[in-house]
């Protein structure tokens, strides 16, 4: 283990040990399936994850999260185009219902402009279908740790924290935390970003990030003329 990232676990092993009561765990799809296949992953990758709750439609699912709270809501787009036609209005009901949540939201293959408009509309993460719970557990475990949520933090499963705490080293995995960067920064990474997904193509990048392509090729010659070179 690098020297580095014993500050990092210990942060982590502090935020487990203060998270209390298991984590409540929505999820939102119209497919039993989902369910299954999920449920064991979650249960022996997430920190104390108690049992999922289960909703097959959205609106179904605003009657579960008004009468309760939840840690972690996973939700099918698909399955809840019964709100709205409009994907935005469909993420944006759920996020206010569940304001303290993790909200994930699983997608079929979308363009980068439908990934925006979920994370704009409160999601804090898009996964592509089919998922794969020991997949999603890890990431759910990112999110908790980058977010400050406890109790959706992510660890390795039952038996290495029995076995980590048996050798005197901190109860989690390795985890590594991506540097800060300042805003300006990370606006010329999304751009650059969105350039390099649409293989060079400004405008298609312009459109999905809902800019002018004069406004990118501005900003690309002003980081140029600086000397900066791409995120």
């Amino acid at each position: 283990m690098r020297a580095e990232t014993r500050p990092i676990l210990s942060t982590i092993e502090a935020i487990a040990d203060s998270a209390g009561a298991p984590a409540r765990l929505l999820l939102i799809d119209s497919e039993e399936s989902t369910a299954r296949n999920l449920a064991e992953p979650l249960q022996a990758r997430l920190l104390a994850a108690s049992a999922l709750v289960e909703a097959r439609t959205g609106r179904q699912a605003l009657e579960v999260l008004r009468a309760s709270e939840f840690d972690i809501v996973l939700a099918d787009l698909e399955s809840l185009a019964d709100l709205s036609p409009k994907t935005d209005e469909t993420v944006g009901k759920i996020a206010r219902f569940a304001p303290g949540a993790l909200l994930v939201v699983f997608l079929d293959a979308a363009s980068v402009s439908t990934s925006i408009a979920i994370m704009r509309a409160g999601a804090h993460e898009c996964v592509a279908k089919p998922v794969s719970g020991e997949a999603l557990a890890l990431k759910i475990g990112a999110l908790a740790l980058r977010l400050g949520r406890p109790r959706a933090l992510g660890v390795e499963g039952p038996e290495m924290i029995a076995q980590s705490r048996a050798e005197g080293q901190p109860a989690v995995a390795s985890v590594e935390i991506p540097p800060i960067l300042p805003m300006w920064r990370q606006e010329q990474k999304i751009i650059e970003d969105a350039i390099r997904t649409f293989a060079g193509n400004v405008a298609l990048a312009a459109a999905a990030l809902e800019l002018s392509p004069s406004t990118i090729y501005r900003k690309r010659q002003a980081w140029a003329e600086m000397g900066l070179k791409s995120a």
